[in-house]
């Protein structure tokens, strides 16, 4: 019986994601330090505003309210199956976080970042609420909430478009390996910029040439075949064309 791992692409909500990074509030982590802090049910914010009025007459009969500051907060849930082995930040690392920040008498402060629509929000936050159930059927759930730990680390940009692909590149365009031998093509997907830059190997005749999932070309017999690249984005194709001799 194989022992296989759980799958989380199932569970894994792509429209509910919010990335957690550790780090202190002076220095703005790294793209390769942030994670998704678990697959996501919901996700919110509330930007509460705190106002003042004045009793003076001077609107033309209204009163008029003022806007002093904001009780930003961020807000998140999700779960996990107990026994998967996330690339994510994870519930139990992050209840761990919290607890020992608490019992060395720390601020619980993590960078928060959450794209919500067309705008994205970044800060150092504090974690102010912190909750989490575990079912009968094997999953832990997790509700938490952030505010704002570094006023001056809030950002509310623009969420960036996603750049569609053109077009492939496959180089070398012509390539001549031995049987037995092997050859690197790369496969690149243009522009530059596009969001999505992979694709899939795929060979003629298998009989003279293969290919792996990375674009490693094998020779099997004399003849010739032609490798193809094919982008996830848009399905477009790159060709190399392959001829395998036994000397």
């Amino acid at each position: 019986m194989a022992n296989c791992q759980n799958s989380n692409e199932r569970l894994f909500g792509g429209a509910v994601v919010l990335e957690v990074a550790d780090g202190c509030p002076d220095q703005v982590p790294q793209e390769s330090e942030w994670k998704a802090l678990a697959a996501g049910t919901s996700k919110g914010f509330d930007f509460s505003p705190n106002t003042v009025t004045s009793d003076a007459d001077d609107g033309g009969g209204y009163v008029e309210s003022i806007i002093t500051n904001s009780d930003f907060t961020i807000s998140f849930e999700g779960e996990v199956r107990k026994k998967d082995k996330l690339d994510q930040y994870g519930i139990g690392r992050f209840i761990q976080y919290f607890a020992t920040e608490l019992k060395a008498r720390r601020q619980p402060g993590i960078w928060v970042r959450m794209e919500y629509g067309p705008v994205t929000f970044q800060g150092y936050m504090v974690v102010t609420a912190l909750s989490s159930d575990g079912g009968t059927n094997d999953i832990v759930s997790l509700s938490t909430e952030f505010k704002v730990g570094d006023a001056s680390t809030i950002q509310v940009t623009d969420s960036e478009e996603p750049v569609p692909a053109t077009g492939v590149t496959v180089t070398p365009a012509t390539t001549s390996i031995v049987v037995g031998g092997t050859r690197q093509l790369t496969g690149t997907v243009n522009p530059a910029t596009a969001t999505d830059k992979s694709g899939t190997w795929t060979t003629s005749d298998a009989t003279k040439a293969t290919v792996n999932n990375v674009g490693l070309v094998t020779g099997v017999a004399a003849g010739t075949a032609t490798i193809t690249f094919t982008s996830r984005d848009g399905g477009f194709t790159g060709t190399t064309a392959v001829t395998v001799t036994t000397s």
